[in-house]
């Protein structure tokens, strides 16, 4: 299991905003829960570390089924927004977020196991609790029964001590050279574990139908480069260099406090070296086509051809693409590799076996789970307790083997008929946002062509995917927690390691469908909907429509601009990283950018002191936010000329007047209600410095400043603290 990857960056966007903290490393989501493995590939971040969110953004309720009872205090209207939750003392002109969730905000606390709470977390605790009675159900032969009672037999687990790590710990003691612990951070790929460099497979950016080796930098234990680099965060790193030793001591590693000065000192020379998680979001930077044969001129100090060997044979001559890299470079994987090279062999193996340990603690007896615990989320995001050990388990199951949850979810959860409305709802966007296309003032004809084709080029799929994994050889028992988990890693690369050079098999997802979420795939030009997010807030069958275009809409309309964005939009109507812009048009489009992106900068409400969002980070989810609403919104007016006279928004209503913008009004308040959250100072720092998605108040407010309808729908005027004077709005699409 491999620490972080930069491609994270490029390929995979998502509307997520976690119920939960999260170290998002392009999409990234490290999550807080035990699970947590610092940074992994595209494949294995999105089956495993992603999914440890799925457990917390989820919901129990069949769709369409939703009451006020379902989600405690998420209690909406008859038509779909939470009036209980609003403020509406103050003008929406002047405090819009308040507005909508000013009493939700003022009223709600953040639960003792969460370092954050949010709609997507209301949600996300009902489905955990499905997914729950679904693994309590399951049968002992089944790998969900046989998993879900392995975790939940906490005796025998903490019978087992650190027993478990013992012929892991024998083989990293046993590393005699820089071969020996290059061949050994290979195996990781095949059980718990991490190495410095990411290895995974998956397609090659210039040629989308082909899988290719993808190779990147990684090695850090704390959430980001800045916790090493930033004075402010000494103490910090300080309590992280403790934790190293008193786990490695529990591990019975010799003179762990000596080997854990030196893994801190080693990390924070990975950290000086490696490239920054913005820099890791430009796909031109990060493509370095090569082989593996390459590497050993390209980068040296490091041995890669045991590395490659002891991670799955993978041929010396087969494509490799490496992100981090640069030619003539000294950082990224080239720094990683001179750095290792010149380290220690014993730092080397105290190295290893720290993140063995750390990999494996959530997995362990109890003093390993706490202290993991006492530093990643209590001390660094601030959670109070410890969550209770079911909802581990029920994380676990979604991380490992989430498709064979998954199947039995769909089947329970997702009915038929919210395929065929959400069919509609996309195409209704797609025409919205060609509209948009045709309409757009700063664009060549040329460019809007290409823009156009890309459009139509769109592919949506809603609720579940084509294929299951089928797991066909994995192999659980039922008292033997780590060993099930380790051969579902190796079960995991081995699924992966079968895809090199062979075609892309577009039928299996990244994740499975009770994760509250949707992405978009840009080398597939891909947008999908899991099923668990197509209910309320999202979406309502009972709902208005304006609120249900406020929430799904605004989802589909997020997705599709994706494939627009800083970083979308440079692949073309076939998926291939190929600029298809003229350089006027491209220009134009970054200086919009850069314009939207300095309003996130400027945001300050509930950031800590002196801190602020990173445009550069967040840029491709700020953009698609505002592309969500705006289309959206074109798409709810379409469908108001479909419907006609048979829509007419019921008391109570918003502001009661008879100007005909009710149904904007709510739209809106839609779209504001989904992005409440509150976080943790502890959580929020870790998302300001790692996470591409903005904090949900500045989601909610910054978008809405910039739309035209906006300003209409609640008559805001230039006397009001929210007003943008409309030379100062941004529309990109």
């Amino acid at each position: 299991m491999q620490l972080f990857d930069p491609r994270m960056y490029i390929y995979f966007t998502s509307i997520l905003l976690s119920s939960s903290l999260t170290w998002v490393t392009g999409l990234e989501i490290f999550d807080d829960a035990d699970e947590y493995d610092g940074g992994v590939s595209l494949l294995q971040y999105q089956r495993r570390l992603m999914l440890e969110v799925s457990a917390k953004a989820q919901a129990e309720v069949r769709l369409n089924q939703f009451s006020g009872d379902a989600l405690g205090e998420f209690v909406l209207g008859d038509w779909g927004l939470n009036l209980s939750a609003m403020n509406t003392s103050v003008p929406p002109g002047d405090d819009f977020y308040d507005y909508v969730n000013g009493v939700w905000l003022k009223t709600t606390e953040i639960p003792s196991d969460e370092t954050s709470w949010s709609s997507f977390a209301l949600l996300g605790k009902q489905v955990e609790t499905q997914v729950h009675g679904i693994l309590k159900s399951a049968p002992l032969d089944t790998l969900p029964g046989l998993l879900y009672h392995s975790f939940m037999d906490e005796s025998t687990v903490n019978a087992l001590g650190a027993q478990p790590l013992k012929p892991d710990l024998d083989k990293i003691m046993d590393i005699r050279d820089a071969a020996g612990f290059a061949e050994y951070v290979g195996t990781t790929n095949f059980g718990l574990g991490s190495s410095p460099f990411s290895l995974y497979i998956d397609a090659d950016p210039k040629r989308p139908d082909f899988n290719v080796a993808h190779l990147g930098q990684s090695g850090l234990g704390l959430p980001s480069r800045d916790y090493y680099l930033q004075t402010k965060f000494d103490d910090l790193k300080q309590a992280y260099g403790e934790t190293i030793g008193k786990m490695l001591d529990l591990a019975g590693w010799p003179d762990a406090s000596a080997a854990a000065l030196a893994v801190l000192k080693l990390e924070e020379r990975i950290a000086n070296v490696s490239w920054p998680k913005s820099r890791l979001r430009d796909p031109n930077l990060s493509y370095n086509k090569m082989t593996p044969g390459d590497l050993p001129t390209k980068a040296p100090g490091f041995a890669w051809e045991a590395y490659m060997r002891s991670a799955g044979d993978i041929p010396s001559n087969t494509t490799l693409i490496v992100s981090a890299y640069s030619e003539g470079g000294e950082d990224g994987v080239v720094g990683i590799a001179r750095v290792l090279n010149e380290t220690a062999l014993s730092d080397l193996r105290s190295w290893a076996a720290w993140h063995l340990v750390r990999g494996a603690a959530g997995y362990l007896s109890e003093p390993f789970a706490d202290a993991k615990f006492d530093f990643y989320n209590k001390r660094l995001a601030g959670q109070v307790e410890q969550s209770a050990r079911w909802k581990r388990a029920v994380s676990v199951a979604n991380s490992f083997i989430g498709d064979a949850v998954g199947e039995e979810f769909v089947r329970l959860y997702f009915p038929d008929v919210a395929k065929r409305r959400m069919d509609e709802l996309t195409e209704l966007l797609r025409k919205a946002f060609a509209a948009r296309i045709q309409k757009v003032s700063w664009m060549t004809d040329g460019t809007k062509s290409k823009a156009l084709d890309k459009l139509h080029s769109f592919r949506f799929e809603v609720g579940r995917p084509k294929k299951f994994r089928s797991y066909d050889g994995l192999k659980f028992t039922e008292a033997d927690l780590f060993g099930n988990l380790a051969r579902a890693i190796e079960w995991d690369w081995r699924f992966d390691l079968q895809k090199l050079g062979q075609k892309v098999d577009d039928d299996y997802w990244g994740m499975p469908p009770q994760v509250v979420n949707a992405f978009f795939d840009p080398t597939k030009n891909k947008c999908v909907f899991l099923a668990a997010i197509l209910q309320p807030p999202f979406f309502s069958a009972d709902g208005d429509m304006s609120v249900n275009f406020g929430g799904i809409g605004a989802v589909i309309g997020h997705e599709m601009t994706h494939g627009f964005d800083d970083q979308g939009r440079q692949y073309d109507a076939e998926g291939k990283l190929n600029d298809w812009w003229t350089q006027r048009d491209a220009e134009e489009f970054n200086r919009r950018a850069k314009a939207y992106g300095e309003q996130f900068a400027n945001f300050t409400r509930s950031l800590p002191p002196g801190a602020h969002i990173k445009p550069e980070l967040t840029m491709g989810e700020n953009i698609a936010d505002l592309g969500g609403l705006t289309i959206a919104y074109d798409a709810y007016h379409l469908w108001l000329e479909k419907a006609g006279s048979s829509y007419a928004p019921e008391a109570p209503l918003l502001m009661p007047n008879d100007d005909g913008l009710e149904g904007d009004r709510r739209y809106f308040a839609g779209w504001g209600q989904v992005w409440r959250a509150k976080y943790t100072d502890g959580a929020l720092q870790m998302r300001l410095l790692s996470d591409p998605h903005s904090p949900g108040p500045a989601r909610g407010i910054v978008p809405v400043q910039n739309s035209d309808a906006w300003y209409a729908a609640y008559h805001v005027g230039e006397d009001q603290a929210m007003f943008l004077d409309a030379s100062q709005r941004v529309q990109i699409w």
